[in-house]
Parts: C-alpha cells; structure tokens; sequence
C-alpha cells in the first residue's frame, strides 16, 4: 500500500501529461492515461477489413475478402488489425522503436488489448495455445533495450489471458530493416532470417503472431511458413497498426 501511496503522492506532484499534446487527461482511464481521450480519438481504428489480409477496405462497413486475396491467399490464416497506419500513430510507433521510449510501447500495448478483447468478445474467436511476437535479432534488441512486439504480446497475453512464447521461434540472421523497402526487396530481405528455436512445445496448433507494424505482410508471412512447417496447423496475425497498400 505504500507503493501505491507514494505513485498517487507523484501524481499529484507531477501530474502525468498526455504524450501528444501535453494536457493533463480529463478522463481518469487507468488503461491509458498517458494519451488524453481527444487524442486516443485521433488514433483511426480500423473499421472494415479483409477478413484474411486485415487490409482496410473503403465504401463498406462489413469485413469481407480484399481482391487480392481472392486472387492468391496468404499463408497466415487470419489477420486483425486495429489502426491505420497514419498520423499521430506513426509518431507514437517511431518514437517507440527509435528511440527507446518503452513506456509508449505499454501504452500502445494497452491500447490494442482493449481493441483485441472487444474483437474477442464480438466474434467469440478461439482461443489459440500461444502467442508468439515476431522476434528481433539479438543485436538489434540489444540496441532498443526491448523488443516492441514482444511488449505487445506481454500484456495483450496478460488482458485476453493466454500464454506467450518467446522462446519458439528466433530471427538468426540480423538482417536490413524493412523501412524503406519496396514489396520486393521486403520479401527477399526477410527470406531465411527466421528459424525454430525450441521444438519441445511441437503440440502447438493454434498460435498467434503479434507485431506492431503490418505493410506488405513479409515478415509474417516468413513467420508463418516456418510455424507450419514446424506443424502448426493454424496461424493468425494481431498487428496494432495495418499500412494501405
């Protein structure tokens, strides 16, 4: 009880701002109470989507198959995505990744539990035997001080109570970051950087990838090939933010 004295005595000393336009949050919302509700507002939710690419989809409400989906399916199973990829998130999203701040990725974190239990709830989904973030190179995460997806899947496994692997898979190959690359050269940039690290929870069936950013969909499509050959039958993709083609 003292710890949770001296935090309210800080607050009130040095009262949290939002960390977008600096006002102190009219709203006491324990989930995010970093980012004020005008701001949170701002973050544009995904409304419609491909229901197997999470790819947004204009002038529908309803989620249903993108054209190229029905053209060639990818590897993953299934993909949910809970923001555009836009302005002020990728601000948010960059400041997390590229320069250290590890309390946004809890506050991105939070954020996208909320979204992913509403998900949950409304379409009664299954529950998979782990969550999996996209692992970073060991020199790579060295350099942040953390790893942003497996941030994420932390409390996102915490909120929707399932288990998290870090363990299964690992990126060996420290590879060119994916930032700046066009469809192509992302795809051939990720080929072979993954492999399996522990095989003893092989009774895997059902996992979920967790990362930040989704774009053309190389990273966890590289992922997602080797789970199944590993033998996971079933593979779906959770990613805060989804870029337009």
């Amino acid at each position: 009880w003292k710890i949770r004295e001296m935090i309210k005595l800080l607050d009130v000393i040095y009262p949290r701002r939002c960390v977008l336009c600096l006002s102190a949050p009219r709203v006491a919302d324990k989930l995010s109470i970093e980012l004020c509700e005008d701001c949170q507002n701002d973050l544009q939710l995904i409304k419609a989507a491909c229901t197997q690419c999470g790819i947004a989809l204009k002038n529908t409400q309803t989620d249903q198959l993108c054209g190229q989906c029905l053209q060639k399916s990818p590897p993953y199973d299934q993909v949910i995505s809970v923001y555009h990829y836009q302005q002020p998130l990728v601000w948010l999203i960059q400041q997390m990744k590229f320069n250290k701040k590890i309390l946004l990725a809890r506050l991105l974190a939070q954020l996208m539990a909320r979204h992913l239990q509403q998900h949950w709830e409304n379409k009664s989904l299954s529950i998979p035997d782990a969550i999996i973030p996209v692992p970073l190179h060991h020199k790579r995460q060295h350099e942040r001080h953390f790893n942003q997806a497996e941030e994420l899947a932390r409390v996102i496994s915490k909120t929707l109570q399932c288990p998290i692997d870090t363990q299964y898979i690992e990126r060996h190959l420290n590879n060119q970051q994916q930032s700046g690359l066009d469809a192509k050269q992302r795809k051939k940039n990720v080929k072979g950087v993954f492999r399996i690290k522990n095989k003893k929870n092989n009774c895997y069936q059902h996992v979920i990838i967790i990362d930040d950013v989704m774009s053309t969909g190389s990273t966890v499509s590289e992922v997602t090939k080797i789970l199944k050959k590993s033998g996971i039958k079933k593979v779906d993709i959770w990613v805060l933010a989804r870029a337009s083609r």
